[in-house]
């Protein structure tokens, strides 16, 4: 039982996919996921109500979960260098953002929400 982990950096590897066991993890923090093979990212990363730092930087990532704007204690998301094609309109709920970086991907327009933030 991981329950009391409050980083998990599992950068610089070849995952494809992280499990939806991850969104268990009640402690956690900080999660950085740079550099691996991941397209997608489970929904169940949005229960991880103590996360301040989300990176996911240099991934095959399409598209983030809906509900995003979930994540209430997100401070940092950091998602360049991927396939992402648009944000989900939840984006502006993330009312504790202070860093997102979204550059080098494949976004053509911004939600409405963003003005939100």
């Amino acid at each position: 039982n991981l329950s009391s982990l409050e980083v998990l950096n599992c950068s610089n590897n070849k995952i494809t996919s992280l499990p939806e066991s991850i969104g268990d993890l009640s402690s956690l923090e900080i999660l950085n996921c740079n550099d691996n093979e991941l397209i997608s990212l489970p929904d169940s990363i949005c229960k991880l109500s103590s996360l301040r730092t989300l990176e996911c930087k240099c991934n095959n990532i399409t598209s983030l979960p809906e509900s995003i704007g979930d994540l209430s204690s997100l401070q940092k998301l950091y998602f360049y260098e991927n396939n992402i094609t648009s944000l989900p309109e939840s984006i502006g709920d993330l009312s504790s953002l202070q860093k997102l970086y979204f550059y080098e991907n494949n976004i053509t327009s911004l939600p409405e929400s963003i003005g939100d933030l």
